[in-house]
């Protein structure tokens, strides 16, 4: 194999496919990226037996060949080199990297050694807002639980029907739903369950100006289509609880308040809040809301009022600040509303106003006052 590329073109590709290598792994061959040069393109894989990814890119191909060399060190070394063109070759395992007047050579693996990435049948893809898409799982990723002992939670919940697509995330202390009636994927109406390491990925790679994508659904995968990334996951075993059950119908008390000056105000009283549960008590009144927390390890208190618009009843109400914030850090606009019942009951965090085409809303279960 040899080939002729520059130096930032190939640093960019490399970079990307990072984050799939399993920095530990009792497969050694993981921790490599497969270089195939079997077209004319130069083709970087990677794979954790999960999650697979493809970067594709042209080169000037000078002998076709493959082989698979250590992804952090060869990283590193691309990372290193100045701006020049790079020439790149293999013999026997051993790749040999020339740029200007340096020589870097490393021994690698053969590339039947590495584990054979899934088919991926192009002709079945169907294409989708890309940026739309990676809108919806950046504002639900926050919210996906990392206890292994529910697995199914451990993922995001891909919903497609004729009114559009749904996504949601939830640990089972706090929900997300995202809603877009403009991204429809009619061949698949069943609910699959996404791991969050493929949307992390795919997110980073969808820049503002990536129109489209395809999405091609198997039995037992999900793949994603960019035009330089060919990104496939297994999807994770379901069924996926029914979230639609705590989902509260009869919140009719209405708080409107304005996001930044909540969220700063938040997260000044959470300094003084319990280590472990992050407690902030809401005490909501006619149009003012009193933020306060105790610590009593170091005898700390803080207190905070804001301006907000609500006209029901008092409540007093606890909540674990940080899952506050996150998210607040998800709604978009200057204003939150807070859908409310009782002070035990989940609330529901909505935006004033949408996004064209997208619906939203984050459900938050509160924590029993320390003084109740």
């Amino acid at each position: 194999m040899r080939f002729k590329t520059n130096k930032a073109k190939l640093n960019l590709a490399v970079s990307r496919l990072q984050s799939i290598v399993p920095p530990k792994s009792t497969l050694p061959i993981l921790s490599n990226i497969l270089f195939d040069l079997e077209s004319d393109q130069l083709q970087l894989k990677v794979t954790d037996l999960d999650v697979s990814m493809t970067s594709i890119f042209d080169v000037e191909v000078l002998k076709k060949g493959s082989i698979a060399v250590p992804a952090r060190v060869f990283s590193d070394i691309v990372r290193e080199l100045p701006d020049y063109e790079l020439d790149i070759s293999s013999t026997e395992n051993r790749m040999e990297i020339k740029c200007g007047s340096g020589i870097y050579r490393l021994s690698g693996f053969a590339a039947d050694d590495f584990p054979k990435l899934p088919d991926v049948h192009l002709g079945r893809q169907v294409k989708i807002d890309a940026a739309g898409f990676c809108r919806m799982a950046r504002k639900v990723l926050f919210a996906v639980s990392k206890d292994e002992t529910r697995p199914a939670l451990n993922g995001v919940l891909w919903q497609s029907a004729d009114s559009g697509l749904n996504l949601v995330a939830t640990d089972g202390h706090r929900l997300a739903k995202m809603s877009r009636s403009d991204i429809k994927f009619s061949p698949h109406k069943k609910d699959i369950i996404i791991p969050p390491k493929v949307l992390d990925n795919l997110i980073k790679l969808v820049g503002e100006d990536t129109e489209q994508m395809g999405v091609i659904l198997n039995d037992n995968s999900i793949v994603f289509v960019l035009k330089d990334a060919i990104i496939t996951s297994r999807l994770l075993e379901g069924p996926y609880p029914n979230y639609e059950q705590v989902v509260p119908q009869d919140n009719d008390k209405m708080m409107v308040v304005e996001k930044d000056l909540l969220q700063a105000a938040v997260r000044r009283v959470a300094i003084l809040s319990n280590s472990l549960t992050h407690q902030v008590k809401f005490a909501i009144r006619e149009n003012s809301l009193e933020l306060s927390a105790t610590n009593f390890d170091f005898g700390g208190e803080a207190k905070e009022s804001l301006k907000v618009a609500y006209n029901s009843e008092p409540m007093d109400i606890g909540y674990n600040a940080l899952y506050i914030l996150d998210v607040l850090k998800q709604i978009d606009g200057e204003e939150a509303r807070f859908e409310l019942d009782t002070p035990t009951s989940a609330a529901i965090i909505r935006p004033t106003k949408n996004v064209e085409n997208e619906s939203s809303f984050f459900l938050v279960m509160p924590l029993r006052l320390i003084d109740q």
